[in-house]
């Protein structure tokens, strides 16, 4: 199949509004969200204007016979969106997954970060 046709049949999962925290520090803002099942492979981030857009993909065969009773995060697509603000340095955003969480990293504009002001000795 291809990767157009996988995508196309991806888009047919049900989507999942993952859950996540956002954490602001001095420096930026951390946002975490959770998306079991969910590898680096799977995942795509996009930056558009002043969205972050987070999809996720996640699948498993079923064995013939069984069917699903509730599918909360095996074979569907994560997706979330978060309007960012003119405050913060979109080209510094990282991004790092580990065990299933996702942990973005949206620094604040180098002009809104506190600075230690350094005294001279006159």
């Amino acid at each position: 199949m291809s990767k157009e046709g996988a995508k196309e049949k991806r888009q047919d999962l049900p989507e999942v509004k993952p859950s996540s925290d956002i954490i602001q520090k001095n420096d930026g803002f951390y946002i975490f969200i959770d998306m079991p099942g969910a590898g680096k492979e799977d995942l795509n981030i996009e930056m558009d204007n002043n969205t972050l857009s987070v999809d996720a993909y996640t699948s498993y065969p079923l064995e013939k016979g069984h069917s699903v009773i509730v599918n909360e995060f095996g074979n569907v697509r994560y997706s979330r969106k978060f309007t960012l603000s003119d405050e913060v340095d979109k080209e510094g955003i990282t991004a790092n997954m580990t065990n299933g969480l996702l942990k973005l990293y949206i620094p604040k504009a180098k002009e809104l970060q506190p600075r230690k002001i350094e005294i001279e000795q006159t």
